[in-house]
């Protein structure tokens, strides 16, 4: 079975859009699915918007932190909740489309690999959509990733991604924001499990604004390069 967590915050416009964009591009997949939604603290109606969802979907839940705790700690409340054998992950904003999930499960195939990435990178039109300032900081931070841990691997940052659940469950993880996607494909490398990537198209946000500060995750960013960096000199 196929567990696709997405965390939201202040996602309620969004949240709108589920039923037609993400429940019916899931069912087209024709594997058993379930779909673990975490509200980090929304303080609009998104758990509202989501609950509706619950209602009329049984293979959909919802897990709720009681205050603003980030991406990271979403994820990883999320990847507890699953039950499936494989777990995806997307931006509740659906700026990476889900019908693309059919990719990952494909290059899964193909490859057996413990982790598969959904890259922008790969090909040029993949960021084409993405304004600038979202681009430069990304494109900087999965340069560093790859100096430290070498290889060919592009998509450190993005949360587009398909992993084997038994594997990303054994993993000790301690990122809270942003950076938790690098933490996760540097800790399936460090620990010898397989990563491959498919090219993945990354469109723009239709509604809200992003949780991203650039300054902010800038900072974790170089505090996990600093910890992996160390992790690796140890063993």
């Amino acid at each position: 079975m196929l567990s696709v967590v997405v965390p939201c915050y202040n996602e309620e416009r969004s949240a709108a859009r589920f039923e037609t964009a993400l429940i019916a591009p899931l069912s087209d997949l024709g594997v058993p699915y379930e779909v673990v939604f975490v509200d980090d603290g929304s303080r609009d109606d998104t758990f509202k918007a989501l609950s509706r969802l619950v209602e009329r979907h049984r293979n959909i839940r919802t897990v709720r932190h009681p205050s603003n705790l980030g991406l990271g700690m979403a994820l990883r409340t999320g990847f507890l909740s699953c039950g499936g054998d494989w777990i995806a992950t997307l931006d509740a904003d659906l700026t990476f489309r889900p019908s693309q999930i059919r990719n990952l499960l494909s290059r899964q195939r193909e490859t057996r690999a413990d982790l598969v990435a959904g890259s922008p990178f790969l090909k040029p039109r993949g960021l084409n959509q993405a304004p600038w300032l979202r681009r430069l900081p990304s494109l900087a931070a999965n340069s560093l990733y790859r100096r430290l841990l070498g290889g060919s691997f592009t998509a450190y940052t993005p949360i587009f991604r398909l992993y084997r659940a038994k594997a990303l469950k054994a993993l000790t993880l301690s990122s809270r924001g942003f950076e938790i996607n690098a933490e996760i494909a540097a800790r399936f490398m460090m620990a010898g499990l397989t990563v491959a990537e498919t090219p993945a198209i990354l469109t723009t946000r239709r509604y809200g604004t992003s949780k991203l500060s650039a300054l902010k995750e800038t900072a974790r960013h170089l505090m996990l390069l600093a910890k992996l960096a160390k992790e690796r000199l140890r063993s």
